[in-house]
């Protein structure tokens, strides 16, 4: 009994062995295009590129009339001419996922001479943490797992991986806003974001005839709802982070984060002094948390002025020519004491 079990056992492996070999063949590249190119990108790379940029939108969004629609990663990279730089983005990516992607280099045991990663402040709020795009995100990490690649497949196929509703996230959201705590070193009438965005839609900001300006109000509303919180080690972003931080660490690459700019003049003019003030604490509590021994933090926060966003109605890191300029450049500078030898002043 114990023999046929065995034959069988043997029979079923040599089976999977072969579908596997087939399916790499065939079909793998495929679908790695289909539902996860950045992996895609980021394999067929890693024996030429020297430099990785690991961004979202706020790396490639231009507009038609900007005098140059180069990413903010490639603008970076007129700097370094002599060094291969290749992006790998997605939209509404976020630490969760670039903390995966490092692996890829593990598996392929080979190193780069530094890592780039966007760090954007709105990721650690519960909007952008419960997204309704993190299903798409999640599903495009399946072939980044260990294991056969037809099996990882087969677990697409069945959402082997973090998938909920989008009423179940909806709910995890509205629940952070209702119950986590702001705190400030003085009196403040609001203790949370729900409470302090009802303030707002409630006749928060008031035309010249004493109307609601419900266009400001709502705007307003965005940004305490992007903005309002207060960073620590609980923050499943900043968990990400950790992660990141102690994976270069361990490898010896040099680590930069590219600490995004953020429109803290409409923040300050449409919400007040009080949400700046959570936006300087939190940037304080990423820059001390990690810019320290292999690496560095880029702080863009208040570079961009307010008419440099391309998006005047949203809360977005989307910046015309001018803005994306200016953080590649402040990057280059701080990219140059890891990479010196390399480094061309080209503006």
């Amino acid at each position: 009994m114990i023999k046929k079990v065995l034959i069988r056992v043997l029979v079923l492996l040599l089976i999977v062995v072969g579908l596997n070999f087939m399916y790499v063949q065939t079909l793998y590249d495929e679908d790695l295009q289909t539902h996860s190119k950045e992996l895609l990108a980021l394999r067929s790379s890693i024996d030429t590129a020297e430099v990785y940029y690991f961004g979202e939108s706020s790396n490639t969004t231009f507009v038609p009339e900007d005098s140059t629609h180069m990413s903010i990663s490639s603008l970076c990279a007129q700097f370094y001419p002599s060094l291969h730089f290749r992006n790998i983005n997605k939209e509404a990516t976020h630490a969760g996922i670039y903390r995966w992607w490092l692996k890829e280099f593990d598996k392929a045991g080979k190193l780069p001479k530094a890592i780039i990663v966007t760090l954007n402040l709105r990721s650690f709020n519960a909007a952008w943490i419960n997204s309704t795009l993190e299903n798409s995100l999640q599903a495009a990490l399946v072939f980044s797992k260990s294991g056969p690649p037809i099996v990882n497949r087969f677990m697409l196929s069945l959402q082997n991986f973090d998938v909920r509703s989008n009423s179940e996230r909806e709910e995890d959201m509205l629940y952070d806003w209702k119950k986590r705590q702001l705190h400030f070193p003085y009196t403040f009438p609001y203790h949370t974001v729900r409470e302090w965005d009802d303030a707002m839609a409630n006749g928060g900001h008031l035309t010249e005839d004493g109307q609601w300006d419900l266009k400001k109000i709502e705007l307003a509303c965005h940004y305490i709802k992007a903005y309002a919180l207060c960073l620590d080690q609980e923050n499943v972003r900043v968990e990400d982070f950790d992660a990141i931080y102690q994976w270069c660490g361990e490898r010896q690459v040099p680590l930069h984060l590219n600490l995004m700019a953020e429109n803290v003049q409409y923040a300050d003019s449409l919400v007040g002094k009080d949400l700046v003030f959570l936006m300087h604490k939190n940037r304080d509590f990423l820059m001390s948390r990690y810019n320290q021994k292999h690496c560095r933090v880029t702080d863009n926060l208040e570079l961009v002025p307010g008419n440099e966003f391309i998006d005047q109605n949203w809360t977005t890191e989307h910046y015309r020519y001018r803005g994306r300029m200016s953080i590649a450049r402040n990057l280059a500078e701080t990219l140059k004491k890891d990479l010196e030898k390399e480094y061309l002043k080209v503006y």
